[in-house]
């Protein structure tokens, strides 16, 4: 139960937040959270050593989907800011 209230007031956190962005920050701010959500899910594995015996394959996998949503998330901000202009 816990953890619905919180996600339900992450996603109403969420929602007061991008109002406050103004009008660029809808589309980059919904893919923010969910990149945050992977980079914090996976930095403490990378940190402890947990990812150290993974195959390099996998981990190539990891840094080339991260990478991917990072960029991602700069190209929304970018389309944003050239239809904003």
């Amino acid at each position: 139960m816990l953890m619905g209230v919180m996600w339900m007031a992450g996603t109403g956190l969420y929602g007061a937040g991008t109002t406050k962005l103004g009008k660029l920050g809808r589309s980059p701010g919904l893919g923010h959270p969910d990149v945050r959500m992977v980079l914090v899910a996976n930095l403490p594995g990378i940190l402890t050593g947990e990812w150290r015996g993974a195959p390099s394959a996998v981990s190539r996998k990891l840094a080339m989907g991260v990478s991917l949503l990072v960029l991602a998330i700069a190209g929304l901000a970018r389309a944003n800011n050239l239809r904003a202009a």
